[in-house]
């Protein structure tokens, strides 16, 4: 039995007790210890009897159904039934001592009515108790089934990654074999690098910051092997901390974007600047680049970008900012990232 299951039962044996010594120690200053002893254990079985059929059979069966009356009038009737039952052991216990003693025994309506506050305090405890415990663990199958949820989820987005970034490589090399251009054998090198680092390392929750940039700077020469012009590319990362732990592939959809909409392999005055860097706990992403007049992107284009945007919801809540702008031909990100 673990301890969420042992914890209730903790609480209530010990409110039993207290309920049994509120009988047992006034008692024990005119009767026998003994005699007082028996009526505490008594009134614990009593206690102990309402607790198992609120928890057992009212509570579930009616309580929580659409037949509360019900319930109220089943609790009530057991209320009082174990109030008549205890004022009667009651008096059978103390019946023989009563007939010795100068005091005048007080009627049995006084001990059912002294009872029934006795039960209705147990019957308030034992409710507050089990509605306590319920509230807890719907609580606690709720988290666990919105931490399934945002696994899965997060496992959906994870899985588009690969197929998106295999498909956009294959395509590279396709170009550079077609032109039978001699960075091929190189390209097929820093492929096989990324690809490794995507099917190995992405599985993982969290990779090195040093591990990311080395696939950007992958990424980053396999798309300059498609362009016979210098292409000005710029990545600065002497800020950045790589021993920062982060989700993989969160940044990889910006930068494709930023090659795919800047047309740099196609334009010579294109260019793309990229800044990376950490500082207590936090990563910082900018990418921004030129946009041709005739190669503004749709709003919502694509699929990188919702995917990246969803991804930080399930990892990152309420724990980075996401500023995307596009002004004066030019197509800015900031992203930061509060992984701490």
């Amino acid at each position: 039995m673990n301890n969420r299951r042992i914890q209730p039962w903790i609480t209530k044996t010990l409110i039993i007790l207290a309920i049994s010594m509120l009988i047992a120690l006034p008692a024990s200053h005119v009767y026998p210890v003994t005699v007082a002893l028996l009526m505490g254990v008594m009134t614990g079985l009593i206690v102990i009897g309402l607790f198992v059929i609120n928890e057992y059979l009212l509570m579930p069966r009616f309580f929580f159904s659409q037949s509360r009356v019900t319930f109220i009038l089943l609790n009530a009737s057991v209320i009082i039934g174990l109030a008549v039952v205890h004022a009667f052991l009651d008096e059978e216990i103390f019946k023989p001592f009563k007939e010795t003693s100068d005091e005048k025994s007080p009627a049995f309506i006084f001990l059912v009515i002294r009872s029934l506050f006795l039960l209705l305090m147990a019957n308030f405890i034992s409710i507050a108790l089990y509605l306590s415990n319920t509230v807890r663990q719907q609580a606690i199958r709720e988290k666990n089934l919105r931490e399934e949820k945002l696994g899965t989820e997060l496992k959906l987005l994870k899985a588009q990654i690969n197929p998106h970034f295999i498909f956009n490589a294959l395509n590279n090399i396709y170009a550079l074999t077609y032109t039978q251009s001699e960075k091929a054998p190189e390209s097929v090198l820093k492929l096989s690098e990324m690809l490794r680092y995507v099917f190995y390392d992405c599985s993982k929750d969290t990779v090195k910051l040093k591990d990311e940039i080395k696939y950007i700077e992958n990424f980053i020469t396999l798309q300059r092997m498609k362009s016979e012009h210098e292409q000005d590319i710029r990545f600065d990362y002497s800020e950045a901390s790589g021993s920062q732990a982060i989700s993989p592939m969160l940044f990889i959809p910006f930068i494709e974007n930023a090659f795919k909409y800047s047309k740099i392999e196609e334009l010579e005055d294109a260019w793309i600047r990229i800044r990376l860097s950490t500082q207590n706990g936090r990563i910082r992403f900018w990418i921004e680049n030129t946009v041709p007049e005739a190669g503004k992107p749709t709003q919502g284009q694509g699929m990188g970008i919702p995917n990246v945007r969803q991804r930080l919801e399930v990892l990152y809540p309420k724990r980075h900012t996401l500023k995307i702008d596009e002004k004066d031909l030019r197509f800015t990100v900031n992203l930061e990232i509060h992984t701490s």
